[in-house]
C-alpha cells in the first residue's frame, strides 16, 4: 500500500492532478504593472497566461533568448524587441562581429533582421515606461527555428506555463511544452530565459593552427583557413593588472549538481582543477572554482551564468547502459565577441562503461583492474579523466589531434618522462589510457591515465593571456603569432583538425600515437593478448556471457584501432599547419620505407590475425556458428580503407616527390602479393578466413573498375578512383589471374582448387 501511495504521488504532476503553483509577481511589480525604475524585462503569470513587459529603454537593445531543453544542449538566439504601431515585434538582427564581419540573419541573406513573432500590446495593462505583451503562444505553440533547418511539432493541448521569475538582468520561465517525439506526444519540462548581454569583451581572432572553437560553433569547418571569426573563450581579466600572475576579477565557476554521486565529486573537481596550472601559464591564479550542491534551485540552475556539471540519468535506464563517455553541453556565447557566457559539463558514462574500457587497455598493467567492480579510487580516477577532457571543451578547446605522432615511442615506458609529460601531449586527444608499457616495466598505474598535458597549457596560454593596457593591435598580433610559431620547434604543440580523411598517424584516434606506430603497436598487441587471457577470470562471477561478449568486442575494436593507426602510415603525411610565410610544407610525405614497413606489418598481423584474437579458448563454450565473425568484419574494413580512393590519390601525389617513383604500383603489387601468398606454395592450404578476404579483394577491385567517373561533383570525386589508379588495379587483376592459372596447372589436386576456380570466374566475368 505504501508503494502504491508513493507511485500515485509520483505521477500526479504528469496526470494534471497536481501542479507547480504559478509564481507571484516579482518584486519589480506593483499590482499588475512593473514598478517604475525596473530596468529589464519583467514577467507575470495570470490565468495560465504569461505576460512580458518590455521597458522603453530596452527596445532595439540586443539580448539573449535561451531555451534550456529536455536535451542537455541549450539553444539560443540574439534578439531585439521592436515597437511597430500597437505591436511588439521579436526580431533576429544582423550582428556586427568584432572580428570585422557582419553575421547574417541567414546565410547569404543581406536583410538587416528577421521577424520571429508579432505580439499585440495589451491595452488593459497600464505599464510604466513599458509595453506588456502576451508571450504564451511564443513559448508553448510557436515552432521557433533556433538554427537553420531546426523543426519540431508542438502540441499546445498538453502545454502549460508553470511559472516565471525575474532578476535585474534576466528572466526565467518554466513550462511543460507538448512535443511530438518518436511519434508520441510528450509534455517536456523546458526553461526559457531572456538575458541581458554584457558589454563586448576584447576578442581573440580565430587561428586554424590552434585548437579552439570559433564563434560559429554550430557548423563543422573542414577548410584550413583563418576565417573572419573569434575563438570562443571566457572573459578572464586580471584583478591586479601590475601582477604577472593575478587572481581574475571573476573566476570561471562550476556547480556540481546534486545528482552527481558523492563518491565521484572529489574526482570531478580534481579533473577540472587539473587546468589550474594551465591558466597560471596565461597569468591567472585561482581562475577556476568548483562548488558542490546538495540541493538545486531550478531557477538558479537555468540562469545564464550558472555553469553546471550534469550527471546523466540515462545510464540508469534500461537500454541506455552504454551511454557515451560525456560531452560538454554546447556553450551559450555572445557571438559578437565569442565570449562564453555559460558552458555546462555533461558526465554521461556509467561506471560499467569506464571500467570495461579501462580493463581492455590496462588490466595487464594495473592489478586493480583485473576484477570487477574496480576499487572506488580507480573508478573515481577514470571519471576524473573524463571531467578533465570535458572541462577542456568548456574552456573553448575542440576535439582534435594535439601534438600526436610526436612523442618518442621508447619514452612510453619511462616513468620520469611519463610523470612530467604524460603519454600524450593533450587531454583533448582520444588517446585514452596507455597500453604500451609492459608489465616488466613496472610503470605506476597512475601514469597510465591521460591528464592535462603540456599542449593544453600552451593552448590556454595563447587563448587567455591578457596583454597590458596600451598594447597596440599590431604588437598583440605579433606576440600571438610568435606563440603559434613555437610549434616550429616543439612538434607536440601542433594541432591537427578532424577532417573527412585520416591523412597521417597524427590524425588517428583511440590509441596512443607515438613517432613509431609500428613499434608501439607491437607492444600494445602483447598487452591485448594478455587481456584476452584475463577475460574468463574477470567474468567468472557472471550468470551469463554478456560481460564476456562485451569485453571481447571491446578488445577486438581496440585491435582494429591499432591496425588503423599503422594503416595511417600508408599514404600518410607528417602534418604541420603553417601560414604562407612559414618555410617548408604543411604536409610532408612519410618515408617510403616507413610506409612499406606498415604495409608488411598489416599483411602479417591484420590479414593473418593471431589465434588468441579470432579463436579464443572461451569461444568453444559460447559460439555455435561463424556468424558473426567480428574480426573478419574488421579485416574487411581495413581492406576497404587500404584500397580507398582518397588513400590512392595521396599515394599518386607522392609520386611527384623524389624517391617516391612508382609508389602506387609498388604498393598495389605488395598488397596483392601478400594477400595471395598461398599461390606461391604447392602445399600451403588457404583457410576459410583467407578465402573470404581474397574473394573480397577481387570483388572490391572489380567494383572500383566498374564505378562511373570522373564526376563533376567534388564530393563524389572524393570517393571515385582516378583512371590512373584503375589502370594499375586492372593490371593487378591480370597478374593475379596468371598466378592462379599457374597454380592450378602445377597443382591440379591441391586442397583449394574450388576456391581458385571461383576467383578466376570472378575475374573473367568482368573482362
Amino acid at each position: 500500500m505504501k508503494q502504491l501511495i508513493f507511485y500515485i504521488l509520483g505521477i500526479m504532476p504528469f496526470l494534471g492532478l497536481a501542479r507547480e503553483p504559478n509564481l507571484h509577481l516579482s518584486e519589480n511589480y506593483v499590482g499588475n504593472v512593473p514598478r517604475e525604475g525596473s530596468s529589464f524585462l519583467t514577467t507575470t503569470v495570470h490565468n495560465d497566461q504569461l505576460f512580458l513587459t518590455i521597458p522603453d529603454n530596452l527596445l532595439e537593445t540586443p539580448m539573449l533568448f535561451v531555451r534550456y531543453d529536455h536535451v542537455p544542449t541549450p539553444k539560443y538566439l540574439q534578439v531585439v524587441w521592436s515597437l511597430q504601431g500597437n505591436n511588439i515585434l521579436l526580431k533576429i538582427p544582423r550582428i556586427e562581429s568584432t572580428a570585422g564581419i557582419l553575421l547574417p540573419v541567414r546565410k547569404r541573406l543581406a536583410q538587416k533582421d528577421n521577424i520571429i513573432g508579432i505580439y499585440p500590446v495589451e491595452q488593459t495593462v497600464e505599464a510604466v515606461n513599458g509595453h506588456t505583451i502576451n508571450v504564451t503562444e511564443l513559448l508553448l505553440s510557436q515552432a521557433i527555428e533556433w538554427k537553420p533547418g531546426y523543426t519540431e511539432t508542438p502540441v499546445p493541448q498538453i502545454s502549460l506555463v508553470l511559472g516565471a521569475k525575474n532578476w535585474d538582468n534576466e528572466v526565467v520561465i518554466k513550462v511543460r511544452k507538448g512535443l511530438v517525439m518518436d511519434k508520441s506526444r510528450i509534455a517536456v519540462p523546458i526553461f526559457y530565459g531572456f538575458a541581458a548581454l554584457p558589454s563586448p569583451m576584447k576578442s581573440r581572432r580565430f587561428d586554424y593552427r590552434m585548437g579552439f572553437f570559433d564563434d560559429a560553433i554550430d557548423q563543422i569547418h573542414f577548410d584550413l583557413i583563418n576565417k573572419k571569426a573569434n575563438i570562443t573563450r571566457w572573459r578572464l581579466e586580471k584583478k591586479f593588472k601590475d601582477q604577472e600572475v593575478s587572481v581574475p576579477v571573476e573566476p570561471i565557476t562550476f556547480w556540481i549538481s546534486p545528482e552527481v554521486p558523492k563518491p565521484w565529486r572529489p574526482y570531478i573537481k580534481a579533473g577540472i582543477a587539473e587546468w589550474l596550472p594551465a591558466f597560471e601559464s596565461a597569468g591567472f591564479k585561482d581562475a577556476l572554482v568548483v562548488k558542490e550542491l546538495d540541493s538545486l534551485d531550478p531557477w538558479q540552475a537555468h540562469r545564464i551564468h550558472f555553469n553546471r556539471v550534469h550527471w546523466s540519468q540515462k545510464k540508469y535506464l534500461r537500454g541506455s547502459e552504454e551511454e557515451n563517455y560525456g560531452g560538454t553541453i554546447g556553450p551559450v556565447i555572445d557571438i559578437r565577441t565569442g565570449e562564453i557566457l555559460r558552458n555546462d559539463i555533461f558526465m554521461g558514462a556509467s561506471a560499467r562503461t569506464v571500467m570495461e574500457k579501462y580493463f581492455v587497455r590496462a588490466a595487464p598493467l594495473d592489478q586493480r583492474a583485473q576484477r570487477f567492480p574496480f576499487p572506488e579510487t580507480l573508478t573515481g580516477q577514470l571519471f576524473q579523466v573524463i571531467a578533465a577532457h570535458e572541462a577542456g571543451h568548456a574552456f573553448g578547446l575542440v576535439d582534435g589531434n594535439f601534438g600526436e605522432f610526436a612523442y618518442p615511442w621508447d619514452k612510453m615506458n619511462d616513468s620520469i618522462w611519463l610523470h612530467k609529460m604524460g603519454h600524450t601531449p593533450s587531454i583533448m586527444n582520444y588517446s585514452r589510457s596507455s597500453n604500451i608499457p609492459q608489465p616488466s616495466d613496472s610503470i605506476p598505474p597512475s601514469l597510465l591515465l591521460q591528464r592535462v598535458g603540456p599542449t593544453d597549457h600552451y593552448n590556454i596560454q595563447w587563448a587567455y593571456t591578457e596583454f597590458p593596457k596600451g598594447t597596440t593591435k599590431k604588437a598583440e598580433a605579433e606576440a600571438l603569432e610568435q606563440m603559434v610559431r613555437w610549434q616550429d620547434s616543439v612538434p607536440w604543440y601542433r594541432f591537427n583538425s578532424k577532417r573527412l580523411e585520416v591523412i597521417g598517424p597524427a590524425a588517428s584516434n583511440e590509441v596512443v600515437e607515438t613517432n613509431n606506430p609500428v613499434q608501439s603497436t607491437q607492444l600494445a598487441l602483447k598487452n591485448l593478448e594478455r587481456v584476452m587471457a584475463l577475460l574468463p577470470a574477470a567474468c567468472h562471477d557472471q550468470n551469463d556471457n554478456a560481460r564476456l561478449e562485451r569485453l571481447y568486442e571491446r578488445t577486438g575494436l581496440l585491435w582494429l584501432d591499432h591496425m588503423k593507426h599503422v594503416l595511417s602510415l600508408v599514404g600518410g603525411y607528417d602534418i604541420h599547419y603553417k601560414s604562407i610565410d612559414q618555410p617548408g610544407p604543411m604536409y610532408d610525405p612519410l618515408d617510403r620505407e616507413m610506409q612499406e614497413e606498415a604495409l608488411h606489418f598489416l599483411l602479417s598481423n591484420a590479414f593473418d590475425p593471431p589465434k588468441w584474437l579470432n579463436e579464443p579458448s572461451f569461444h568453444t563454450r559460447t559460439r555455435f556458428s561463424t556468424f558473426s565473425d567480428k574480426i573478419l568484419d574488421y579485416q574487411r574494413t581495413l581492406l576497404f580503407e587500404l584500397l580507398s580512393a582518397n588513400r590512392l590519390k595521396r599515394l599518386e601525389y607522392m609520386e611527384s616527390f623524389w624517391g617516391y617513383e612508382n609508389l602506387v604500383v609498388t604498393f598495389l603489387s605488395q598488397l596483392r602479393s601478400g594477400l595471395f601468398q598461398e599461390l606461391r606454395s604447392n602445399t600451403f592450404p588457404v583457410n576459410a578466413r583467407r578465402q573470404e578476404l581474397q574473394q573480397l579483394y577481387i570483388g572490391v577491385v572489380i567494383r572500383i573498375l566498374e564505378k562511373e567517373g570522373p564526376s563533376i561533383d567534388p564530393q563524389e570525386q572524393f570517393f571515385i578512383h582516378s583512371d590512373y589508379a584503375k589502370g594499375l588495379l586492372k593490371q593487378q587483376l591480370m597478374e593475379l589471374k596468371k598466378e592462379i592459372k599457374s597454380t592450378l596447372k602445377r597443382n591440379k589436386k591441391g586442397p583449394n582448387g574450388g576456391h581458385w576456380q571461383l576467383c578466376l570466374r570472378k575475374i573473367s566475368a568482368m573482362e
